[in-house]
């Protein structure tokens, strides 16, 4: 940390940066992210922070590559699918046992592609009900662009399987749209994991592939936020290289892979 509290030129690149994708990068990891942005330089032949910040101001294209780095809005549909399978085959219909209506949280969900699926597989398995889905991102421009749920490209729907690619799909100049069916089933709403409240009483939240570019001490107060947030029986469905150590003394039990759940 304090070689980069001695970098007045990376901190004032931060902070334009900051401003830029409306995103506050204070708990990210710094020396990844600046790691990443340096090749990023080096790949456009930037030669200083000061330059890029002027660079990323000028140019739109720079600046969702620069999203893309930091992988704040790479998703696609069904992202490891045979964790989907699982939550289709067994905890769906668990939850549903034990709760008619399910309220579920996307949360940091991107462009869209998680909460849709989950909209998608609960409308084949109880096409009449009334489940909540909230999907909630920190950055307004890609919530936009979640909430519209057009332009998916063909890498961000190549796991989908061919029967839901058929009927919740419409394809239209090389990209992809959600039918409008599918798009009602899901609240879009801005949300800030380290500071805003979290919604309680919920069946299940899908947080994956997010907290794992924050600090140890901010993954700490997510999980320890999502725990709370859940109901007892409660499923938190985390990322692939994610891991919440000491899980137990947040209330939390490993249930599966990537997934934990609330003690009852």
């Amino acid at each position: 940390m304090k070689e980069i509290e001695h970098d007045p030129q990376w901190l004032s690149f931060r902070r334009a940066l900051e401003a830029a994708i409306g995103v506050p990068l204070g708990q990210y990891k710094e020396p990844q992210m600046k790691r990443r942005l340096a090749s990023l330089m080096t790949r456009r032949g930037i030669t200083s922070w000061s330059a890029f910040a002027r660079a990323i101001g000028n140019d739109p294209k720079l600046l969702d590559e620069v999203r893309d780095t930091l992988t704040i809005n790479v998703s696609e549909f069904f992202r490891q699918p045979e964790r989907f399978r699982e939550l289709e085959t067994k905890w769906f219909p668990q939850l549903l046992r034990e709760r008619r209506t399910l309220k579920i949280w996307s949360a940091g969900c991107s462009i869209g592609c998680e909460p849709y699926t989950v909209a998608m597989i609960l409308d084949r398995m109880d096409s009449a009900g009334r489940h909540s889905i909230l999907a909630t991102d920190v950055d307004m421009p890609i919530l936009s662009r979640a909430k519209d749920g057009s332009g998916y490209l063909p890498s961000e729907v190549r796991s989908v399987p061919p029967e839901y690619l058929k009927k919740y799909f419409i394809q239209e100049d090389g990209t992809y749209r959600v039918v409008d069916a599918i798009r009602r089933k899901v609240t879009f709403r801005r949300h800030d994991l380290l500071k805003d409240p979290y919604p309680s009483d919920l069946d299940l939240i899908l947080c994956r592939n997010v907290v794992i570019y924050f600090t140890d001490e901010a993954k700490q107060h997510i999980y320890a936020g999502f725990s709370r947030a859940l109901r007892p029986g409660g499923v938190l469905f985390v990322g692939g290289s994610e891991m919440i150590m000491r899980s137990g003394d947040i209330g939390l039990r490993t249930a599966g892979v990537n997934l934990y759940q609330r003690a009852a």
